[in-house]
């Protein structure tokens, strides 16, 4: 209850508190009505730019939490707003932001079928072609069904680098996976979530090969890249989850 309530008082006070504060001038200054009618347009500017402000911060928060992977707040993003979402466009983003989460806690059966719900635009398909694939790969489905759903993009090439790395990987194709996975790791714009990932196949390339150390190093790192909450990362990436061949 007392998170609902900060919740709309974050969102409402400030409106509520300007329109109180603009009716008071209007009701106690001496103008005509042409004057109050600006009080009122400037009222009108202030309020969308208010909304539009909550909007931007809202966004951000979303692309922060996908790129360090934080899957409390991907969680909580979701769980708030998409019972207020009824379009597919509106709701796709925080679908894809749970999925996410899911896939980051090692439940890669729920981000399976939760990304099949999403609906995302174009920018958004990178993601979610990453997140399903991710999952069909740990939960040991063919590599072919997995390759064609691969989404190349300009805007997030590492996101393509993982999935095809990771196909690579289920296919048993460890001298492809491998440059492709170092990619990915060597991008700082990838996201720390991202590169974790690939951290976490290319230390199972490295115990397919028999470099112990490597593998360790990699596992180190893909722990240090990830939030307390992605236990994948943490601990369950460090396990085969799937069976190749």
């Amino acid at each position: 209850m007392i998170e609902r309530a900060w919740q709309l008082l974050s969102r409402w006070a400030v409106p509520v508190m300007m329109t109180l504060a603009y009716a008071f001038l209007a009701a106690t200054s001496e103008t005509n009505t042409t004057g109050k009618a600006w009080m009122a347009v400037g009222l009108v500017l202030v309020l969308v730019v208010w909304f539009v402000f909550r909007a931007l911060t809202e966004a951000a928060a979303l692309a922060r939490a996908l790129s360090v992977g934080d899957t409390a707040r991907l969680f909580a993003l979701a769980a708030r707003h998409l019972p207020r979402k009824r379009r597919p466009a509106d709701r796709a983003p925080f679908l894809v932001a749970r999925a996410f989460a899911h896939a980051l806690r090692g439940e890669h059966a729920e981000a399976l079928a939760t990304i099949e719900e999403a609906r995302p635009g174009p920018a958004l398909q990178p993601l979610a072609a990453a997140v399903r694939i991710g999952a069909l790969v740990e939960l040991g489905r063919p590599a072919d069904e997995a390759r064609a759903l691969v989404v190349s993009s300009p805007r997030a090439p590492a996101l393509g680098w993982l999935a095809e790395g990771q196909i690579a990987w289920r296919a048993g194709q460890l001298d492809i996976a491998a440059p492709l996975l170092a990619r990915v790791i060597d991008d700082v714009r990838a996201g720390s979530a991202t590169r974790a990932i690939a951290h976490v196949y290319a230390a199972r390339i490295a115990d397919a090969r028999g470099q112990a150390q490597l593998a360790a190093r990699h596992r180190a790192a893909a722990a240090n890249l990830a939030v307390p909450g992605a236990t994948w990362l943490h601990g369950q990436g460090a396990q085969l989850a799937a069976v190749q061949g």
